[in-house]
């Protein structure tokens, strides 16, 4: 997909999002919020800045020293209290993963934990989950972000990652 069709693809989603945003499901004596769905935008205040969408795409990586591809897209986030549910269109990051050529695997953004690198600015840095077990992290490389590098791990111990965008 270029990122013409992708761009494309993301205003169409959202455009569909914004007219089934106010589903109602009534019942016997009360009117209940399903789905009500808030717009993302973007914001590049600096040019090192690195935004969400900036990470969706296909990547080609290097798993140490395995090839393997890592495809991510804009996802929704879907909070739901007290019967009302609210959608956040874009908000996220989840995708699939490919090691050598095996299975796809899927991979999530996932909340900082302790054990990731400090900083003031975690705009370029994306933390990942694999298989809803292990802690990944890429950074991206904010003067081309067509390159990322970080770790993946197995069983607690940490590999080098290194990705292209294609």
């Amino acid at each position: 997909m270029t990122p013409k069709n992708f761009h494309d693809y993301a205003i169409s989603m959202k455009m569909n999002r914004i007219l089934t945003s106010v589903l109602l499901a009534i019942t016997a004596s009360s009117v209940i919020l399903v789905q009500g769905v808030n717009a993302t935008t973007y914001v590049r205040r600096n040019p090192t800045d690195v935004i969400l969408p900036d990470w969706a795409g296909k990547w080609n990586c290097n798993l140490d020293g395995r090839q393997a591809v890592l495809e991510l897209n804009l996802t929704d986030t879907r909070i739901c209290k007290d019967g009302l549910c609210r959608t956040t269109a874009g908000t996220r990051i989840a995708g699939r993963v490919s090691d050598n050529g095996r299975p796809w695997v899927a991979i999530e953004q996932r909340a900082f934990v302790a054990g990731d690198p400090q900083s003031s600015r975690r705009d370029h840095i994306l933390p990942l989950r694999y298989k809803n077990t292990d802690n990944w992290l890429l950074i991206m490389h904010t003067t081309n972000r067509n390159i990322a590098s970080g770790y993946t791990s197995w069983n607690g111990i940490p590999f080098g990652l290194q990705c292209r965008k294609s």
